[in-house]
């Protein structure tokens, strides 16, 4: 990290100020788990991408199974050159989360994920430090570095895809409730003759809502072919947006995921200790 001294004006004159610039050097990885899909991202300290890989994945295959697949996507980056070292990692899941603990708690669509050690695994496959957080949450923080509300401190971003939730923005931070999970509305029933849900409960608002029970809706985009790349100083191809409603895993979504992941690992005050309860 390196900092110059400038003088900026002021109503009482002359202030000194102090830019700082991060390391070029520095290397953030962000992993967006979703239900059918791996998305890894390597970024540098503007948060621009250096590599970028996915591949499909069903999440019920469990921690084991997927953790050794984003393991693996993250040490082909390092083959790659996307990177010497990593400095921090940042995790979006599909499901409640324990943002003090870094698990999963009681997750409703991932089968041996409770409480699996999420953060502290990777943090000593890597030698870094690892954040993990609920995927909406993740795409709030997103939104808030890089979306429409990036000069705003106070609003509600609402996730509609495979899953349905929300996150909370407040005083400029993440709300996520008492207990972490503020926002996981997916499988509040909301039909109590509706359809079973993935969960396994019947009438779920994300069994009855979610979008990939709206009719006519186009499959978008298809399966993404594994371990796709963007050269190391290249930029990612423009995203149009969806003729239709997207996926969970559209582009539009991962960005916001890998952005706000990025953004939660690169963040010097991203410990569950300065987190707004």
């Amino acid at each position: 990290m390196c900092a110059a001294d400038r003088y900026v004006a002021s109503g009482a004159g002359w202030n000194s100020s102090t830019l700082v610039e991060l390391s070029p050097h520095l290397r953030f990885a962000a992993v967006d788990l979703g239900a059918t899909s791996i998305d890894v991202e390597v970024v540098n300290a503007r948060l621009e991408p250096v590599a970028a890989y996915a591949e499909p994945a069903d999440i019920r295959l469990g921690p084991k199974v997927i953790l050794q697949r984003v393991n693996g996507l993250l040490h082909k980056a390092k083959a790659d050159g996307a990177y010497e070292k990593l400095d921090a990692i940042g995790v979006g899941v599909p499901g409640p989360v324990s943002f003090r603990d870094g698990i999963l708690v009681s997750p409703p669509i991932m089968p041996g994920w409770d409480r699996f050690p999420v953060r502290e695994l990777l943090t000593r496959e890597h030698g870094c430090p690892a954040v993990v957080d609920n995927d909406v949450s993740i795409m709030t923080i997103g939104e808030r570095h890089g979306g429409v509300a990036h000069s705003v401190d106070d609003f509600l971003f609402v996730k509609i895809g495979t899953g349905i939730g929300y996150g909370i923005y407040l005083a400029g931070e993440v709300y996520r409730g008492t207990d972490g999970c503020d926002g996981d509305i997916g499988h509040i029933q909301g039909d109590a003759h509706g359809p079973m849900c993935s969960c396994g409960n019947i009438g779920c608002l994300e069994a009855c809502s979610a979008a990939r029970r709206w009719p006519g809706r186009r499959r978008w985009p298809p399966a993404p072919a594994p371990h796709r790349r963007w050269p190391s100083g290249s930029r990612p191809p423009a995203r149009s947006p969806p003729a239709t409603w997207p996926r969970a895993t559209s582009p539009a979504s991962v960005s916001s995921v890998t952005a706000g992941a990025a953004s939660a690992a690169s963040w010097p005050g991203w410990s569950a200790s300065s987190t707004r309860r």
